[in-house]
């Protein structure tokens, strides 16, 4: 070894070794999600200070919005918000935190963490078979937690291969294994609800009502929530495991019921579920699409209110105070804020319909995509859902 080569290494170790402990972690705190993986990636001293404050969980990043993860065909971009109307890409995390070489998908996405669908085709007595692996992955850490693969579904009614269009998950995954029993994960397909636990080797089947048609699913302490077409909503209980078959609990009808939809000839009012994690509250955003116009359609926001029988009702919100929601095809969520714009929704769908409603006066700007992915946007089979990076 030459001295020159000798002499970088020693400058480079002592630099390296000479932060102590406590700046070590406190530095990481400072940055975002890609210079935080960056900062770990420095030298191994840095890399081992990182991860102790990971498996400890006292070393986060800076506090993030959630970033808008975008996959089209075999692309995938994510893109964080850089100010009110902007989306900014970062090609240093994605680039290599998630590969589609086995055409995987992201049909949902808890916290930290995406749900996976990876799909493997192969021959068998020429006859194709497709098995579809789920898993819920954290792009940051790489840690994965494996669910039973959708080819354990039994439909009688079909020989096709079922695939998930959304699948939402009570909790984020804990790193202790006697917890992953708490967690429920719950796919909403074409026509079938199923539901399962880590631990579990098959999902469960729901059994659905002739004539129901799911539009949305979500989680609230050990019940799954499933708004129709028509906003009605189906409540199932799910928290019992290793039950053969679960059915619904009961259809609520709720009167009084606000949402006066008016269908016409090209638009539609479409149903999404959203649940603040923080006050466990259940919210319905009904929105309103126009196919003929081409338009962005506006929104209208409700939240579950019960009286004093134990009836449930919808009551529209038109402030949602310091709380801002987030709309995609694959997930919805809600963050407590009060810098990135009051009252609003940011709503990015499959079909270039990405935008920014403000519920105060009711009016929609668009959320800017970077110069050079606006076509990218155009293709079939894409798919949008918001999530935020973390280590755990």
């Amino acid at each position: 070894m030459s001295n020159l080569k000798k002499k970088k290494e020693k400058e480079e170790e002592r630099w390296s070794k000479g932060l102590p402990e406590d700046i070590l972690q406190l530095i990481p705190q400072r940055l975002c999600i890609s210079d935080y993986r960056v900062f770990r990636q420095v030298c191994p001293n840095w890399r081992a200070a990182v991860d102790r404050g990971i498996a400890t969980k006292t070393c986060p990043p800076a506090p993030q919005f959630p970033w808008l993860l975008h996959k089209c065909l075999s692309s995938l971009n994510g893109f964080y918000i850089e100010h009110q109307y902007s989306l900014v890409t970062d090609p240093r995390f994605f680039r290599s935190a998630y590969s589609c070489s086995t055409s995987p998908d992201c049909v949902g996405s808890i916290g930290a963490w995406l749900i996976i669908a990876a799909k493997d085709q192969y021959r068998h007595n020429n006859n194709n078979i497709t098995i579809i692996d789920n898993f819920l992955l954290n792009p940051v850490s790489w840690a994965r937690v494996m669910l039973p693969s959708q080819s354990t579904i039994n439909r009688p009614d079909s020989s096709h291969t079922l695939f998930f269009k959304k699948v939402v998950a009570s909790s984020p995954p804990t790193s202790l294994k006697q917890q992953q029993q708490d967690l429920i994960v719950a796919g909403l397909g074409c026509g079938v609800l199923a539901v399962c636990r880590p631990t579990d080797t098959s999902w469960t089947v729901i059994t659905i009502r002739k004539g129901l048609l799911f539009r949305d699913i979500e989680i609230i302490d050990g019940k799954l929530y499933a708004v129709t077409t028509v906003n009605e909503l189906m409540i199932y209980d799910i928290l019992p495991a290793h039950v053969d078959v679960y059915r619904d609990e009961r259809l609520v009808v709720l009167s009084n019921d606000p949402v006066r939809l008016e269908w016409g000839w090209g638009r539609a009012w479409v149903p999404y579920l959203v649940k603040d994690s923080a006050s466990k509250e259940l919210f319905m955003i009904i929105h309103k699409i126009s196919f003929s116009q081409k338009k962005r359609g506006l929104f209208r926001v409700f939240k579950r209110e019960f009286d004093t029988d134990g009836g449930a009702r919808w009551e529209e919100v038109v402030d949602l105070g310091d709380r801002i929601l987030f709309l995609s095809g694959a997930s919805n969520k809600f963050i407590h804020d009060k810098t990135l714009g009051k009252n609003c929704i940011y709503f990015a769908f499959n079909d270039d319909d990405f935008g920014v409603h403000s519920l105060t006066n009711r009016t929609i700007k668009p959320l800017a995509l970077p110069e050079g992915y606006t076509n990218n946007i155009h293709c079939a089979n894409n798919r949008t859902l918001w999530f935020t990076p973390h280590p755990w």
